[in-house]
């Protein structure tokens, strides 16, 4: 099995994971712009997804993105227009979807809401992992949701 997160966001990114936690793929997500919009290229991301399974089954959790209070009418906008093309690259492959909040996978792997604590977790858990930019917390974060989704997968296949 494949565990694939995704830690939505223009700023986002893509990390999978085998069943042993070894690397397969970490990689800033494909973002397209058009004037002052922007989302995610799906037919890049569609790409992605595809390489990291190479025939195998897979899942993919993403981290359900959602506007805060008191945020804008334009940023709630861009939010969903990220998550939905996220979703529908996603969706093009066939494989099953998690949507789980930060909350959700923070807390089950011991993390705060701090992006420096994700990329020092996830460089001791992914050392290979190009995780050497103060910039690459969403590539953290995208292996740490994959992680997450990983020891999720293997605790039901023990039981």
């Amino acid at each position: 099995m494949i565990h694939i997160g995704i830690d939505p966001g223009l700023a986002g990114a893509i990390g999978a994971i085998d069943d042993q936690a070894n690397l397969i793929l970490c990689a800033d997500l494909p973002v397209m712009r058009y004037n002052k919009l922007a989302w995610i290229d799906a037919n890049d991301l569609t790409d992605l997804l595809m390489k990291a399974r190479e025939g195998r089954a897979a899942r993919i959790t993403i981290e359900r993105s959602q506007s805060m209070p008191g945020q804008g009418v334009s940023s709630t906008f861009c939010i969903g227009v990220v998550l939905g093309s996220i979703l529908a690259g996603c969706q093009h492959i066939g494989v099953p979807i998690e949507l789980i909040t930060a909350a959700q996978w923070k807390n089950a792997m011991g993390l705060d809401a701090q992006k420096s604590t994700s990329l020092d977790r996830a460089r001791l858990l992914f050392p290979t992992a190009e995780l050497d930019r103060k910039k690459d917390h969403g590539r953290a974060e995208s292996l740490l949701i994959a992680e997450f989704s990983r020891r999720q997968w293997v605790s039901k296949e023990a039981a």
